[in-house]
């Protein structure tokens, strides 16, 4: 896994972080305590932010791997453009709310890093290593599946999930055009 500041990387190091398809609340309330509380210097090692719009995109992933859903959503909603509807339909899948989220798929339309995460995938799922590319539509399907009843394939949709994540909060962090740290 890649490293981006003490902060993130304590997050993501988290037990069975992105684990739950539905989450039903919070994975660690004590990780969930200081990301609320962090400032954005915090959260970016002591980085200046160049696109603090971006950065909120950032923030609002943590939440979401944290499985604060409903922060994430406040954050999700008020982000406009194709990766801040992307996120609100992770969001919505994870709710549980899948034709909304297919909703804000389509408004996200195909993303820069849709390949990326293609390539990421196909190594832990057949049928997405199947597509020409990521479908976001064939993922939530899958999970909408998960959960009606087909148990087979949740540890696989769960690899997806982790994918699907690392890959769009590599690409917002990067797009959030941090600086050198401040000393």
């Amino acid at each position: 896994m890649k490293t981006y500041s003490d902060f993130v990387d304590r997050i993501f190091r988290a037990e069975h972080l992105l684990q739950e398809l539905l989450p039903k609340e919070p994975l660690n309330f004590e990780l969930l305590r200081e990301l609320r509380a962090a400032d954005d210097a915090a959260i970016s090692g002591q980085r200046p932010i160049g696109k603090p719009g971006m950065f909120a995109l950032v923030r609002g992933g943590l939440l979401y791997a944290l499985d604060a859903v409903d922060e994430a959503h406040k954050i999700f909603q008020d982000s406009p453009g194709d990766l801040g509807s992307y996120w609100h339909g992770m969001m919505h899948r994870r709710e549980g709310d899948f034709d909304n989220a297919r909703y804000w798929f389509r408004r996200a339309g195909k993303l820069p890093v849709f390949d990326e995460m293609h390539s990421a995938a196909a190594g832990h799922s057949a049928v997405m290593a199947r597509q020409s590319t990521w479908d976001p539509y064939l993922f939530t399907g899958e999970c909408e599946q998960a959960r009606f009843g087909e148990t087979e394939s949740r540890e696989e949709l769960a690899s997806l999930q982790r994918v699907e994540f690392e890959v769009l909060f590599d690409y917002c962090w990067r797009q959030s055009a941090l600086g050198e740290k401040s000393i």
